[in-house]
């Protein structure tokens, strides 16, 4: 432990250098940057059909990508008025969508559904854990396009199963 002339030193040193210390602590606001403005949303994601060993089918992921499945994207917007928009998958699983209403997008009030597969074998989704329900949503990419900034949002793969145990997957 320092001798205490040491620490008093120090302190009338710091106090040379940075000036008068201050008796009273004043409230201080936290500055919080503006949420970025978009010009254009993107919505993209895959589906797949779990421990099925069909067309395309991904060893490491042991799944098999589905199209057809119809996907929707269902907001609260800032008023708190619920959004959704389709579409659709296609060969290999992807699915893609534009969000039309750039100004009242809120990703973290959004969830991503599978609402039907057109596998009756292969037609519950899992979801992880998500404050909305559904498939949570997260920023891929920002770039810079004609006319402002493109934000990419993704939930990644979703994965459908099989409703019961004792549904068999045809092999492919």
């Amino acid at each position: 432990m320092a001798p205490k002339f040491v620490l008093v030193a120090l302190v009338s040193v710091l106090a040379l250098l940075v000036g008068e210390i201050p008796t009273k602590v004043s409230a201080v606001t936290a500055v919080t940057e503006p949420a970025p403005t978009y010009s254009t949303i993107s919505i993209v994601g895959e589906i797949f059909c779990k421990s099925c060993k069909l067309t395309g089918y991904v060893d490491y992921l042991d799944a098999s990508p589905v199209d057809g499945v119809l996907v929707r994207v269902s907001c609260f917007d800032k008023n708190w008025n619920y959004i959704s928009n389709y579409a659709n998958s296609v060969p290999g699983g992807f699915f893609y969508l534009s969000w039309p209403d750039v100004a009242n997008f809120i990703p973290e009030r959004c969830g991503v559904y599978v609402d039907w597969s057109p596998l009756s074998y292969c037609s519950k989704p899992i979801y992880g854990p998500s404050p909305v329900g559904g498939a949570e949503l997260y920023l891929v990419s920002e770039k810079n396009v004609t006319g402002g900034t493109e934000a990419t949002y993704s939930p990644g793969v979703i994965y459908v199963e099989r409703e019961r145990w004792n549904v068999v997957c045809p092999n492919s």
